[in-house]
């Protein structure tokens, strides 16, 4: 009996392996931050190799999941200029969700995050506009503006944010519900700009507008995420909250430990 429930715990342990490889093997994941780590660069813990440069940006080891970066009124982090299949291209889909908190109210815009397009414009980005109202914002190819607004954020306290579009309606998300909706069809291309494809914490093509608070757990994928997918990273982390294999180890230890 002890040598199946043995068995039985390894094959668990192996379902285990084959459940995290199939989370970081996402192909839609392009890029995900979870800044849990105290480095010289931020890691894409997507696997990618897109690593972030950080610009004055300070690491917290008070993220809501693990760390987190804190932006002070003038840093910011860039990523690399050309990430392939996801700048040049034209996107007929995207998910962009994180962790914020506000530090304080500036009166004036904040950008958690932006991109750019060939023609200067903002194809995509989340960006505190006045007191502390956020908006989700996406600039398709036919040089229309579309806008899903979010709650006004409270300061000194985590929140979620999301937005995604799937070709067909554009959804703002707050704490993993649905605030906001457009109904658009349309695609939108990120540009490969010298400043980084994707810039936090600040506006992307000038050192204005930046952040004052905090970033957690950032990613963007190349799909709309369901509701329940935003959910779960927001309950679980994007990824497993701790390393896959310590939390393998750690399994198996205490199968283990009960023979």
């Amino acid at each position: 009996m002890n040598r199946l429930l043995l068995w039985l715990g390894f094959c668990a342990v192996l379902a285990l392996s084959a459940n995290v490889e199939a989370i970081r093997n996402d192909p839609d994941l392009i890029i995900y931050y979870s800044f849990d780590k105290d480095e010289k660069e931020v890691t894409d813990d997507s696997g990618n190799g897109f690593d972030g440069e950080i610009l004055g940006a300070e690491w917290s080891k008070e993220g809501k999941i693990g760390g987190a970066m804190e932006f002070d009124g003038g840093s910011a982090i860039k990523s690399p200029q050309d990430i392939p299949g996801f700048t040049e291209v034209e996107l007929t889909e995207m998910t962009v969700e994180h962790w914020v908190m506000l530090s304080a109210s500036t009166g004036g815009t904040q950008q958690v995050w932006e991109a750019l397009n060939t023609a200067g414009a903002w194809p995509a980005e989340t960006f505190i506009e006045g007191a502390a109202e956020m908006v989700f914002y996406i600039y398709d190819t036919k040089n229309t503006e579309h806008r899903t607004a979010i709650p006004e954020l409270p300061l000194k306290k985590w929140v979620h944010i999301a937005g995604t579009y799937d070709g067909k309606v554009q959804k703002s998300y707050f704490n993993g519900k649905v605030v906001a909706e457009e109904a658009w069809s349309g695609k939108f291309t990120i540009f490969n700009a010298p400043t980084g494809a994707i810039v936090l914490g600040k506006d992307n093509e000038a050192d204005i507008q930046h952040l004052n608070g905090f970033i957690d757990e950032f990613a963007f994928y190349t799909r709309a995420l369901t509701e329940a997918e935003i959910k779960a990273d927001m309950d679980k982390g994007v990824l497993f909250a701790v390393d896959p294999a310590d939390k393998l180890s750690t399994t198996w230890a205490n199968i283990k430990a009960e023979y």
